[in-house]
């Protein structure tokens, strides 16, 4: 199986997998992940995307990225986002017609475009008011269907009247990650500011290196409020805890920076270990009841929380003890010298006793081999049974 790969992303301070970046044409991965790198690009306005194209040196061709946009608009308004777009005009771009060509060589890509088209670069046809006023109108009065409506209409059209992608003029359409909103790193008190040289040791092989003082600090406080929690004992549950630990953070930070996917599978992670760990709620309802489960925890607890117990003393004279005793032996007498069966069970105990000591002579006489069953040995053994039958008939016609 290949070898997992992961970068660091400097806007998220997320490790990922290396699929989750876009590469460079000299076969570098970029600095930022995809979702970080294009969260603010909206498909409409070219300035919040271009300057990227010319980081990813690969041309500008609006005929190709205003495809790309409006047949992915048209799919679905509602998904359409600035990320997937961007990725798929990456793709288009490393196409044998356009790989040789950098963003320097934009012009010469778009004439190379319009030619495969069989068109020269003509300017775009204005849209007329008239034509998508009359579309309005006739949807509002139901003469079509909203499909219809959306067919015929630009795309930009759509774009301004219900907008996804952070209009200006929008406020509720801003983007869920916005840094410039922000606390500021330095108005804050560094909660590392107090590790020792032997503190971060201590840390660094506990967490390992890859983590910040800050974070070594939020995985210490969790783990101490778990142990706080639960009863840990061996070194595999304090192993699971640790992995706990760096899961609640890591989907913490999954979900400050809007990756909800990575939110949903770090939360899934998170339940099971906490699950086969039984670092649960009710876990801690089962331990508590189970507070007691022997006579000897309740005396430990009762001398522990309030006094010695004191010995028991028997009030009653000591003869009705030994009346009680006495009893039950006459009782147990009883039971055996009434039973009438009980002498020939003994007695037919006794014969088969002897015919086994009788057969356990003969073998050894013989070597340690049976004897062989004569006729005689078959005629005794059915008299045997015939005597038994008529013993067993005149004791029960007696009873």
């Amino acid at each position: 199986m290949a070898e997992i790969k992961y970068c660091h992303c400097s806007k998220c301070n997320r490790d990922l997998n290396e699929n989750q970046f876009y590469t460079y044409k000299d076969g570098r991965k970029t600095e930022m992940c995809k979702k970080c790198l294009t969260m603010h690009v909206d498909p409409f306005d070219e300035t919040t995307y271009v300057w990227l194209l010319e980081k990813m040196d690969v041309p500008f061709v609006p005929v190709e990225w205003n495809a790309l946009r409006d047949k992915d608009f048209a799919k679905n308004p509602n998904t359409a986002n600035g990320t997937a777009i961007f990725g798929k005009y990456l793709s288009k771009m490393r196409l044998k017609q356009f790989k040789d060509f950098g963003y320097a060589d934009s012009e010469e890509a778009r004439k190379m475009s319009q030619k495969n088209l069989g068109t020269i670069p003509v300017a775009p046809a204005p849209i007329d008011p008239e034509i998508e006023a009359k579309l309005k109108e006739d949807l509002e009065e139901g003469k079509i269907s909203e499909a219809q409506y959306k067919t015929l209409v630009s795309t930009e059209t759509q774009h301004a009247e219900a907008p996804i992608f952070g209009a200006p003029d929008q406020a509720a359409a801003s983007t869920f990650y916005d840094e410039n909103n922000f606390m500021k790193a330095e108005d804050l008190p560094d909660p590392a500011a107090g590790l020792t040289e032997e503190d971060k040791i201590y840390l660094a092989m506990k967490w390992g290196r890859l983590y910040k003082p800050n974070e070594w600090i939020e995985l210490e406080r969790k783990y101490k409020e778990m142990t706080e929690s639960f009863d840990i004992q061996e070194s595999d549950t304090s192993g699971t805890l640790i992995l706990i630990c760096k899961t609640y953070l890591k989907m913490n930070q999954a979900i400050d920076c809007g990756d909800m996917d990575g939110f949903q599978k770090l939360s899934r992670v998170y339940d099971s270990l906490r699950k086969s760990a039984k670092f649960t709620a009710a876990q801690n309802k089962d331990k508590d009841n189970n507070f007691l489960t022997s006579v000897g925890e309740l005396v430990n607890y009762c001398e522990k929380e309030g006094s010695a117990i004191p010995r028991y003393e028997i009030t009653e004279p000591y003869d009705r003890v030994d009346k009680i005793i006495d009893d039950l032996k006459e009782y147990n007498k009883s039971l055996i010298y009434s039973d009438t069966t009980l002498s020939s069970q003994i007695e037919e105990y006794l014969k088969q006793r002897t015919i086994l000591d009788q057969k356990k002579a003969e073998r050894l006489a013989n070597g340690g081999k049976d004897a062989p069953i004569t006729n005689e040995d078959y005629e005794q053994y059915f008299d045997q049974l015939n005597e038994d039958l008529e013993a067993d008939q005149e004791e029960y016609n007696e009873q």
